[in-house]
């Protein structure tokens, strides 16, 4: 697992910081470095999620700093479908929660809706899906309201109902904030019951300042815990945190912090946060924990994600007194068991005999529908994995005030 960043590597991501703190606090581009490689710097902007806010704000350079004609017009196309996208989510977004008010729906929309707010343009902040926290025995009004607008009931889970409406809008439905199983569930079971009814609207309502960005707290040490904390994520945190910080009730905050065991995590991301984007203070120390950070694309490393899955699964099965190793773990990524299977493939509930078709379903899908499988890689990150990896992310685990691996 790669740990560390040469020395170009740090050069790149040390500009790219200072990119986007220019973006979210409206300051200059800062001047690039001699022989900056706009194509990379583009390429790895695009993975954060954060192009547009990328493409804006190079294209404010002065003259002698600006890239060379092509790359400037592949940043002026990428704004330009930005906006178009972004423009088509907000139409797309208020049409789904006027027609929750027309059938009484109450709704709480979540994360992304908000956080685009936060930014200077709401462009700046790309999102590929839309989260919307909803009362689950009202699930057949939404779908009644769904279907009205064209949009493709795709599947439901435990606590999840997907809906698709091609080509841009892609939206989840949450019967609550997190699974049953997480150790948060019994402090945001009963949120949508103490959330603010929203101007403008008959059932749309919002969480409060306080409450709102717990919930982010709790999706980014989630995604942390599973293989990655993104720069957008801290991103997010840094202009959420700026822009309420003097209406936060922070006794309720501290309160709440200690209940949800995330005192720790929320200081020292809160911290890297400030150090990375606040435009009078900029400080990159490139420790562990900032460059695991640093490469976990948009939501996570997929390399540390599979390590932890692997590795936890041989653990658990060691308490139990079974033997696991990574072929077992390999074998059930590659024929997954039914109730993971039964999420897309629904008809297995019903005839679980089927599970070998299903995997033929998702096997050809992945391969010639979605072409999202790169064999050799998901083989060396199944196996390539250390010991030495492993104790480095238990690490970053104590560091930020969690426990081993949970």
């Amino acid at each position: 697992m790669k740990k560390q960043l040469n020395d170009i590597e740090k050069k790149e991501y040390s500009y790219l910081i200072s990119v986007f703190s220019s973006a979210v606090n409206e300051t200059p581009a800062p001047i690039p470095y001699e022989g900056i490689n706009w194509n990379r710097m583009f390429s790895i902007s695009k993975i954060c999620g954060l192009d547009a806010a990328f493409a804006n704000t190079v294209l404010t350079l002065p003259k002698e700093y600006l890239p060379n004609q092509d790359i400037i017009k592949i940043l002026k196309e990428n704004i330009n479908a930005e906006i178009l996208i972004d423009s088509n989510h907000g139409y797309e977004i208020e049409k789904v929660l006027s027609a929750f008010d027309k059938y009484n729906i109450k709704n709480v929309p979540l994360k992304g809706y908000f956080i685009k707010n936060e930014y200077p343009r709401s462009d700046f902040r790309s999102i590929s899906d839309y989260d919307i926290l909803f009362n689950r025995n009202q699930i057949d009004l939404v779908k009644k309201a769904f279907t009205e607008l064209g949009y493709e009931f795709l599947h439901n889970d435990d606590n999840q109902y997907h809906f698709q409406k091609k080509p841009y809008m892609y939206i989840e439905m949450h019967a609550t904030l997190v699974h049953e199983w997480e150790s948060y569930y019994p402090y945001l079971v009963d949120i949508i019951d103490k959330s603010i009814k929203r101007d403008g609207y008959e059932y749309s309502y919002e969480l409060n300042l306080e409450d709102h960005y717990l919930y982010m707290l709790v999706h980014n040490s989630n995604h942390f815990r599973m293989g990655g904390l993104s720069i957008r994520m801290l991103l997010d945190t840094y202009v959420y945190y700026r822009n309420h910080k003097d209406d936060f009730d922070l006794d309720y905050l501290s309160d709440k912090l200690r209940l949800f065991k995330l005192e720790t995590f929320e200081k020292r991301i809160r911290e890297i946060a400030f150090n990375w984007f606040s435009p009078d203070k900029q400080k990159i120390t490139f420790d562990d924990l900032e460059v695991f950070i640093l490469l976990s694309a948009r939501l996570g490393r997929i390399d540390a994600g599979v390590m932890i899955g692997s590795h936890k699964m041989i653990k658990s099965a060691e308490k139990e007194g079974k033997s696991k190793s990574k072929v077992s773990y390999f074998l059930s990524s590659v024929f997954p068991n039914k109730k993971s299977m039964s999420v897309n493939y629904p008809y297995l509930n019903s005839f679980p005999f089927l599970l070998p078709v299903s995997w033929v379903q998702m096997w050809f899908r992945r391969f010639f529908i979605d072409k999202n499988v790169n064999v050799k890689n998901g083989i060396k990150n199944r196996f390539s994995y250390t010991d030495d990896d492993v104790k480095y992310f238990k690490g970053l685990l104590i560091e930020t005030g969690f426990d081993d691996f949970e």
